[in-house]
């Protein structure tokens, strides 16, 4: 038997649970691709000219790209 189901707790969360958890998974999952679009952002700026003519984009590019806002894709 299940110890919540005996001490007179519903056996199962409860869907408002389930929905807070989702709501704050969904917020984890951006804030983390928000710190990963970041770095990336200024491991690309910190590329030499070589390595940036290698991906095709010049400087100025990747200083637009590196001032953009984190949150934009």
């Amino acid at each position: 038997m299940n110890p919540l189901a005996i001490a007179g707790r519903p056996a199962h969360p409860s869907r408002p649970i389930h929905a807070a958890l989702a709501v704050f998974r969904s917020l984890s999952d951006r804030a983390a691709a928000w710190r990963k679009r970041q770095r990336e952002r200024a491991e690309l700026l910190a590329l030499d000219d070589a390595a940036l003519k290698d991906l095709g984009i010049s400087r100025a590019q990747a200083h637009f790209e590196h001032g953009r806002p984190f949150w934009r894709d």
